[in-house]
């Protein structure tokens, strides 16, 4: 409910035609709503806040799945 709060503000105190400020939160398990399209906020991924920008397509996904917390790695077998 913070967060929806802070965007909210974000968005009214933004001037017009300008992307408002980035929101940082460590809630990655949120469900995106459309409330928040064109909104930015920064996910913590356990050591940065990576910058998520809120689009169309995100609506009813996770903010995890745009903030990855992991570094993949290849793993070649018998070498």
């Amino acid at each position: 409910m913070v967060l929806m709060k802070k965007l909210r503000k974000e968005k009214r105190e933004a001037p017009p035609g300008e992307k408002p400020e980035p929101i940082r939160t460590h809630l990655r398990n949120m469900i995106i709503v459309p409330e928040m399209i064109g909104s930015i906020i920064g996910v913590y991924n356990g050591k940065t806040f990576n910058k998520v920008e809120i689009k169309l397509e995100m609506i009813s996904h996770f903010l995890v799945e745009f903030s990855i917390s992991y570094k993949p790695e290849m793993i070649i077998c018998g070498v």
